[in-house]
């Protein structure tokens, strides 16, 4: 997982850190001692993050089992310069891709690499008008979004009350498992095979997004409110239970649109062309007994449609909405259980995409509008901006959704050709979304 935020008011020191006089790189000097300090500070609680994953391998039936050897190697933490400034990515149309590589450590690495790489990656960036840009990269097999961010959170609280540590939540790190079930799980032994094989022989270039390129959508809350209350209108049943959420509704708005431009730009049309639309869910309240708000780990599970392009295109928008709101409502503890015991019992590595790294069309959503990205206030002020990485960049398609920088917006990123891009642009029932 890779997570950048931009600071562009950045100059000003947490008022304990202040002097009265002194040159600028003194005072970058102090601030980046500061957030040192802090990050070691949040790690204290955070500990597993500064660990390293770790694989034992079981004589008695060939088999491997990972685990994460809290072993307080620590965590990478790289200050960098670059000439290049905050509007240099907040201008752009299309997110320069190159740009946030060089500020985002990590690109390209895998997670089971976390045996010898740390889980953990901080790198700020001084940029050329005096902005900051701090870019994390956490393993994701430790932790998922709604942890990172929860470390994120905790060590923006730290930085900014000077150390205080009863300003944040503290994580949870007691483990669930299904009923029975014998720990360590245990993995078939071709799983050390292939990693050592493919540690061993993969490019360590970065691989090229190919043709996709990253643009953001704003919604502001008005005009999300009015996708939600069209989805309800044109799905009786759904008015009548009040069902079909924001997300749901501005999530089946943008990708009908993508789905309409893709369409208007084949030349060969085909109405039977499957669609897959999936859904990454928080499956922490979903548990019996529910992890706690503060679990550290990983708690998510998937949910996908597979829909006939022409089926979609026939319904339209609201349509879709009602096929997302399905999906999540049929999420529960039976599917979770279902899903974790067939695993344990077959395990797989899950994999990005096909042999080229981009599927032909998989419109996945990740991430959530109820992280508090914003609220990173490490001492100078909210961030500006949140970006995202390249890393889970190689399908078409692929969704991340965050919380806008004003209350109640969301912003939409999303990786398409750039031709699909400008027909949307020529969409007029895309576009009157964003213009509200």
């Amino acid at each position: 997982m890779q997570k950048g935020l931009i600071f562009i008011n950045s100059q000003s020191l947490p008022k304990q850190q202040q002097k009265e006089d002194g040159p600028n790189d003194e005072c970058i000097s102090d601030k980046i001692s500061h957030l040192k300090i802090s990050l070691s500070s949040t790690l204290d609680h955070f500990f597993p993050l500064a660990g390293r994953l770790a694989i034992e391998k079981h004589e008695d039936d060939n088999t491997i089992s990972v685990y994460i050897n809290c072993n307080f190697e620590g965590v990478q933490f790289i200050h960098a310069t670059a000439e290049i400034s905050a509007e240099d990515i907040l201008s752009a149309t299309f997110v320069p891709q190159s740009i946030i590589d060089s500020l985002i450590p990590f690109n390209g690495v895998l997670n089971y690499e976390g045996q010898s790489h740390p889980l953990l990656s901080v790198q700020v960036t001084e940029m050329s008008d005096g902005a900051l840009f701090i870019g994390c990269s956490a393993n994701h097999s430790v932790c998922d979004g709604a942890s990172i961010w929860h470390f994120i959170n905790s060590w923006s609280a730290i930085s900014r009350s000077s150390g205080d540590h009863t300003s944040y939540l503290p994580p949870v790190f007691e483990r669930w498992f299904i009923k029975e079930t014998d720990c360590p799980i245990r993995l078939p032994f071709s799983f050390a095979e292939k990693f050592s094989a493919v540690r061993n022989t993969r490019n360590a270039e970065v691989p090229p997004l190919g043709c996709l390129v990253e643009r953001c959508f704003g919604f502001t809350k008005p005009s999300i409110a009015k996708l939600k209350a069209r989805a309800l209108e044109l799905n009786s049943e759904a008015k009548r239970s009040r069902e079909i959420s924001s997300l749901q509704a501005l999530l089946a708005h943008v990708w009908t649109a993508v789905i309409r431009a893709r369409f208007c730009l084949t030349n060969s049309h085909d109405e039977n062309r499957q669609i897959l639309i999936a859904l990454f869910m928080n499956n922490r309240t979903k548990l019996i007994p529910p992890l706690p708000e503060a679990y550290f780990g990983n708690s998510l599970i998937g949910g996908d449609i597979l829909v006939k392009e022409g089926v979609l295109l026939a319904k339209g928008f609201a349509f879709l909405a009602a096929s997302l709101n399905e999906v999540v409502n049929s999420h529960n503890y039976e599917k979770s259980r279902s899903f974790f015991e067939s695993w344990v019992e077959k395990p797989f590595i899950p994999s990005s995409g096909d042999e080229n790294g981009i599927m032909d069309i998989m419109l996945l959503a990740r991430s959530s509008q109820w992280f508090n990205k914003y609220g990173n206030d490490f001492g100078w002020g909210r961030p500006s901006a949140v970006k995202t990485g390249r890393n889970g960049k190689y399908v078409y398609g692929i969704t991340t959704v965050s919380r806008g920088p004003v209350e109640g917006s969301i912003d939409i990123e999303i990786c398409l050709p750039v031709e699909v891009f400008k027909a949307m642009e020529d969409d007029a029932e895309f576009m009157e979304a964003l213009s509200c």
